[in-house]
């Protein structure tokens, strides 16, 4: 892997080929860079978070805090969106259709453009609204308004990279997309530096790095993109475009995942105000799980696209039984991983919490961290399982179907327990035994769903 400039053009090796030679390699090659990408935005996040806390105090770290969850519903919804453009072009690429390739890139960018400006400037607009309906207090109420507003301002750019990366991916390329991580990662940390800790600028200037810093990624996907040759004799254009019949098929496939990246944290914000009111250990000891689980997440929900990518493209290029053979060995992959990690944390998780606790606490957590960890890691396999499975079903087309089952198996089927079962057994215990449910139901839903839909794939037409 190598990246320089010759030119004034990038040159990096060709993107992984998901559709012929070996599948065990093209599964490692596409997925380890969307596992750093993943990573590097969970270090950028705590390295934001520190630099702002030093230099703002709690006051500046508070203001940015209370609001965050905003961002996440409008940057979710059309992150569904891409998944939904991504499965089209991917499918067009596998069958190296050029003209229907072209066509659906110019409309995606085109449906980024649109659907960006409308969350920045309804962000901006609705920034005092959302500040009384999230009760900001008082003395941050300015700070936060003013990042707010900044943040709403500048999310088109963010739009724009998201589908743009999205775009890369659909061709089997994760490393580009991780190359403009990095860069942005890096100019965002700088701008923190010199606007919240040189020129004193407080929210305001993490505000107005972030927004920086995502511009220029978003030019330099565009310039990527615009310079890559996926195919022989084929330039991808990104001037707008609209193309009726590729506008709907994204909508149609991407609403569902829309939906169900939009409603999945609400049901999870539920979970946790009960977590809440379980006394401040519980809530601590929770809180580290959570935080030594995060490699667990990282790697199976990595996978998830991987295979929806994987499984589109082989299906453009009419390659079922490859379809077949790739899903099963992603599954296995992901699932050693899982297991390997939960193996660590189910006999590690007292030794690896304890550096977050000071030693005056570790007496009381500690104890309460390791029977939560001890609880779930045996679990985190059907996790694995379901959005393994969950990916390579979207990739077949059909994203309802998936939107619906996790819906009902993880987010209706926790709230339900939250609000009837946890009253009888009100137990921290319960709460992490619910989540335990969640993935069996999950993980045994979609095995079935994708038994059923690959026997269809690989049966004869009459």
């Amino acid at each position: 892997m190598y990246i320089y400039i010759e030119r004034r053009v990038f040159l990096i090796k060709q993107p992984t080929n998901l559709t012929k030679g070996s599948i065990p390699k093209a599964l490692i090659a596409f997925i380890i860079p969307i596992i750093l990408g993943s990573f590097i935005q969970q270090l950028y996040v705590t390295t934001d978070a520190i630099i702002v806390g030093q230099f703002t105090g709690k006051i500046g770290l508070a203001s940015i805090d209370s609001v965050f969850i905003l961002f996440k519903f409008p940057i979710n919804f059309m992150n569904g969106l891409t998944a939904g453009a991504t499965i089209l072009i991917s499918r067009y690429y596998g069958a190296k259709n050029k003209k229907n390739l072209n066509s659906s890139i110019r409309t995606a960018n085109t449906l980024a453009i649109i659907l960006g400006l409308i969350c920045s400037v309804g962000g901006v607009l609705l920034a005092p609204s959302l500040m009384n309906i999230m009760s900001v207090p008082e003395n941050l109420y300015q700070q936060t308004l003013s990042y707010c507003k900044i943040y709403f301002g500048g999310l088109w750019t963010m739009i724009i990279y998201g589908m743009n990366a999205g775009i890369l991916r659909a061709f089997g390329d994760s490393k580009r997309p991780l190359y403009a991580l990095i860069f942005t990662s890096i100019i965002n940390i700088l701008g923190d530096i010199l606007l919240v800790g040189v020129f004193s600028m407080g929210v305001i200037g993490a505000g107005i790095a972030t927004v920086i810093s995502q511009g220029f990624s978003a030019l330099l996907v565009l310039y990527m993109l615009a310079k890559f040759k996926p195919l022989p004799d084929f330039q991808a254009r990104i001037t707008p475009m609209f193309s009726k019949q590729h506008m709907s098929g994204m909508i149609r496939i991407g609403i569902p995942l829309a939906l169900q990246s939009t409603l999945f944290p609400i049901a999870n914000s539920i979970v946790q105000a009960s977590v809440n009111k379980m006394g401040t250990d519980s809530i601590a000891a929770w809180g580290i799980c959570e935080k030594l689980s995060l490699i667990i997440w990282l790697i199976a929900d990595s996978m998830s696209p991987v295979l929806t990518t994987y499984v589109a493209q082989n299906l453009g290029a009419g390659n079922k039984h490859r379809i077949k053979r790739g899903v099963l060995l992603g599954v296995t992959m992901s699932c050693i991983a899982v297991v390997f990690m939960s193996i660590t944390l189910y006999f590690g998780s007292g030794t690896i919490g304890s550096l977050f606790l000071s030693t005056s606490d570790r007496a009381s957590i500690t104890p309460l961290l390791m029977e939560y960890m001890s609880m779930m890691a045996p679990f985190f396999i059907f996790y694995a399982v379901a959005v393994a499975f969950s990916g390579a079903c979207c990739g077949l087309g059909d994203t309802l179907k998936p939107m619906i089952t996790t819906l009902i198996t993880v987010c209706l089927l926790r709230v339900i327990c939250i609000f009837f079962l946890l009253p009888h057994f009100y137990t921290m215990e319960t709460i992490v035994k619910i989540y335990i449910a969640s993935w069996l139901s999950s993980g045994a839903a979609f095995t079935l769903m994708y038994t059923i839909k690959q026997r269809n794939l690989l049966e004869p037409k009459l």
